[in-house]
């Protein structure tokens, strides 16, 4: 249904002043739920915040009040997660337990994250296979043989835009993704051209416009207020933490990573006036809101898998290792880019390990995460921070190669996995110092370091790997395992 001219309106609006219609007839409402950054199928922090079952009865309780609810998840649910890093049936499980969930919970509309590319290729073709919502995107496409072509699902090219109509009123959802996740079977193109262009194409086809993307916060400005200000409602991702901004006439919105919170939007358009209006609120995900039984039993199947597998490794997930009051933050956006607390105190803990080392340094990209902790911290948490584990060394380095590593991992290295977090090392104005003291570049330091940094396996850092016949790793330290998961376990737990 096409926009009403303004002469077009006034005319109706007169004759059904006149009239003795219902408001009813005059506004189409429906009701957005959305979630966005959820890579965790139950509830967090010892069960007391998140959990798709819960998500699920919400859903089945708005749908009571208004037949017309769009779930949707504005990208980022395949990857990353402790389970998908798992093996079940002889494959790599790869956020198929999300898709299994998500189907059962009901989501309607995805766009993909930058960490639907994380998985191999062919796994990701799997996801989408078995996936009954429907995928969106604009500006992401499939590289295949060296050609550029849509994704497909069932057979079809991802649609640049999904459109829903109740009772002759059009909703367009249509949105993009950042281009962070570069790998040689996807391409971008440019993130606020191609929703612009379908804007467009589009524009006199629907009544409201709804974006669905996956974008950083000022990106999510920049399109609200520059590129496709015609937005009505975006619903925002990849940040994790939520907010509610509004730029001109449009209202943009995200929830908290993992289903911790979800935003649920109640939409009227009036017929008569052509206008708008939105209600939101930021819905708690939490202990007071029941299991949906069908969902439940899904992801209790997959935590089942998921428990056994880590009991066999020598874990008990639901074990507490620490109470805090503070966030630990292993968001990316954070780790990749500066000091933050959570990577700090992992090097911190390998200093634990091993005291007579003078420094620690440590990989932000080991952190997989991609969100906060706070409250009860368990061996889960743990380990769905570190799922690929792997140990730490002790190596003596001169000076003026330290002073290089630092350099690089905290300079060159921002923005990337390579982005070192430091312990007793802090860079002042006339330079580096360790433990208190300033760097000489004559002087030998002991450093601890994860094997795969000594390894090289971290860009512009590959130098380190030239050291790694100095380099000492015992199979554990003091009884503690050799495993940067143990460590910081046990160092959570000193504390």
């Amino acid at each position: 249904m096409k926009r009403l001219s303004l002469f077009f309106l006034s005319v109706f609006f007169i004759f059904s002043s006149s009239c003795s219609s219902k408001k009813s007839s005059d506004t189409v409402d429906f009701i957005v739920l959305q979630m966005n950054d959820v890579y965790e199928i139950a509830p967090l922090e010892g069960g007391k915040v998140g959990g798709m079952a819960r998500v699920a009865t919400v859903r089945k309780n708005l749908l009571k009040e208004n037949p017309n609810v769009f779930t949707i998840l504005s990208g980022d649910f395949v990857s990353p997660s402790l389970i998908g890093t798992l093996t079940y049936e002889g494959e790599k499980i790869a956020g198929k337990q999300m898709v299994e969930v998500m189907n059962a919970v009901g989501v309607d509309i995805v766009v993909p994250g930058n960490h639907e590319f994380d998985i191999k290729e062919n796994e990701l073709i799997k996801r989408i296979a078995e996936s009954k919502f429907q995928w969106t995107t604009t500006n992401v496409f499939h590289v295949v043989n060296d050609d550029t072509v849509s994704w497909t699902q069932n057979g079809q090219p991802f649609p640049n835009h999904i459109m829903k109509t109740i009772d002759g009123v059009d909703i367009a959802f249509f949105g993009s993704t950042v281009p962070f996740t570069k790998k040689d079977y996807v391409s971008y193109t440019d993130k606020y051209e191609s929703m612009r262009e379908v804007y467009n194409s589009i524009k006199s086809e629907a009544e409201v416009f709804v974006g669905v993307t996956h974008l950083e916060e000022d990106m999510d400005d920049s399109l609200a207020t520059y590129f496709v200000p015609e937005l009505d409602l975006i619903l925002g991702g990849h940040d994790h933490a939520n907010m509610k901004y509004t730029f001109g006439n449009t209202l943009m919105t995200k929830a908290d990573a993992n289903a911790k919170t979800v935003y649920v939007h109640t939409v009227s358009y009036n017929k008569v006036t052509g206008k708008t209006s939105i209600t939101s609120e930021l819905i708690p995900i939490n202990e007071s809101i029941l299991e949906d039984t069908e969902v439940k039993a899904l992801v209790d199947k997959w935590v089942n898998i998921s428990n056994e597998s880590m009991a066999a490794m020598g874990y008990t997930p639901n074990e507490i290792v620490m109470t805090t009051t503070d966030t630990l933050d292993g968001r990316e956006s954070s780790i990749r880019y500066r000091p933050t607390n959570y990577p700090i105190m992992t090097a911190e803990a390998f200093l634990f390990a091993v005291p007579k080392a003078d420094l620690a340094i440590f990989n932000s990209g080991s952190i997989r995460l991609d969100d906060q902790l706070t409250g009860t911290i368990t061996e889960y948490d743990i380990l769905r921070s570190f799922p690929f584990g792997g140990g730490i060394s002790v190596v003596d380095l001169k000076g003026d190669v330290v002073q290089r590593i630092l350099e690089t991992g905290t300079v060159t290295n921002v923005g990337i996995g390579g982005y070192l977090q430091l312990a007793n090392a802090e860079k002042k104005a006339d330079g580096w110092y360790i433990k208190g003291e300033k760097l000489s570049t004559s002087k030998t330091y002991k450093m601890a370091l994860p094997d795969f940094v000594l390894s090289g396996g971290e860009a512009n850092l590959e130098f380190i790997k030239d050291y790694q016949n100095q380099a000492i790793a015992p199979p554990d330290f003091n009884g503690i395992k050799n495993d940067v998961r143990d460590i910081v376990m046990a160092y959570f737990r000193g504390k």
